[in-house]
């Protein structure tokens, strides 16, 4: 499957337009272990964002890469309101090659644009490895990613997992279980049965929804 085939751009393109008129691009997941989120039915399933006025429909896909085990999140952004759509983690077994990985990774990302058709991409930034084998291999996985990205034009936003953690929790240096407590606050979704990746990559699409509708916000360049 080749997104940038100009049959595909139309879909792109034609399901971003239905969005903004309510609707549902319709597709099908496949390649990828996916889990259903629950919405709080004690709270409503969107929050009021407190900042800029700005009335727009973005649907942000975050991502939180990794060879093994890369998760990923999906909010719809409606003016000042955010909504959970989907979530889930891209599994890789330990006794699969690198290779394998790879194509596995690069198969299951074109599913997700094809299904979900986001309109902008919240990637995590790279960190400091002591470990040089652990730093190629999590470039190795992050190159994947960013290849099917750029193929399909998505526009790609990176931020520091720090940042990331300081706009959901207010501490920069936040567990991952804190950070998924606040990710079912702010979204009013159920997180127990959700993995940590998954609550990482929707922290990540938190933030950049928060950059984009705050104008005061320092809103990252796209890769």
């Amino acid at each position: 499957m080749h997104i940038k085939n100009d049959a595909k751009l139309a879909a792109l393109l034609a399901a971003s337009e239905a969005r903004k008129r309510g609707e549902r691009p319709a597709g099908d997941a496949k390649g990828w272990e996916t889990r259903t989120i629950r919405h709080d039915k004690k709270a409503p399933a969107e929050i009021s964002v407190q900042g800029g006025a700005a009335q727009l429909n973005l649907r942000i896909l975050g991502m939180d890469t990794a060879l093994r085990k890369t998760g990923w999140g999906i909010i719809d952004v409606h003016g000042k309101h955010w909504t959970a759509v989907d979530c889930g983690v891209i599994v890789n077994p330990q006794t699969v090659s690198l290779t394998d990985c790879m194509r596995h990774l690069n198969g299951a990302i074109k599913d997700l644009l094809t299904k979900y058709h986001p309109d902008a991409v919240a990637i995590e930034g790279g960190f400091y490895c002591k470990n040089a084998r652990t730093a190629i291999v999590l470039g190795t996985a992050r190159g994947a990613v960013l290849g099917v990205l750029a193929e399909a034009e998505v526009p790609v936003y990176e931020y520091a997992p720090r940042r990331a953690k300081q706009v959901v929790t207010g501490n920069g240096t936040a567990t991952k279980e804190h950070v998924a407590k606040m990710v079912s606050n702010l979204l009013r979704i159920r997180v127990e049965n959700l993995a940590n990746d998954s609550t990482d990559a929707l922290a990540l699409a938190i933030c950049h929804a928060a950059a984009v509708i705050d104008p005061t916000a320092d809103l990252e360049k796209p890769l």
